[in-house]
């Protein structure tokens, strides 16, 4: 979810909503490029449960995956949430790109061509830094 930060939103249900109004209007985009359907994007998004105060005030990238633990033979779905602040400059969508880019090498990470999305290797970190509990993981 990239949402440029913004007064209007007050609550997790107005994140809801201005994501939903973005899926929504990348329907075809979303289907076409995507093995996902809009459905099961729209399921992820009730998974977003905490409102962060910091998304009125600072250009934020929030990121959630659904993730599977061959290790632990788990069937249910874990979530993976990250929530990144970026520098209060204007940004549009190739400065955030440069910006995650250089937070992955700031870390010993090769570029990736999607930064916005959740990596594996980012998994591996989380785990390692204690913030997930699972060391192997496929992302759904």
């Amino acid at each position: 979810m990239l949402l440029s930060y913004n007064k209007q939103i007050k609550n997790i249900e107005d994140v809801k909503e201005q994501i939903s109004k973005i899926i929504l209007n990348q329907r075809r985009q979303i289907e076409s490029n995507l093995k996902t359907s809009v459905a099961e994007i729209q399921n992820l998004l009730s998974e977003i449960s905490e409102f962060n105060d910091n998304w009125t005030k600072l250009p934020t990238v929030y990121r959630i995956a659904w993730i599977r633990s061959p290790e632990y033979g788990t069937t249910k779905n874990i979530t993976f949430k990250e929530n990144i602040e970026l520098p209060n400059v204007d940004h549009d969508l190739e400065l955030v790109i440069k910006l995650l880019n250089h937070m992955r090498e700031r870390k010993n990470l090769k570029v990736s061509k999607m930064p916005l999305f959740i990596h594996p290797d980012e998994i591996s970190i989380a785990y390692r830094e204690g913030r997930f509990p699972y060391e192997r993981t496929n992302i759904i």
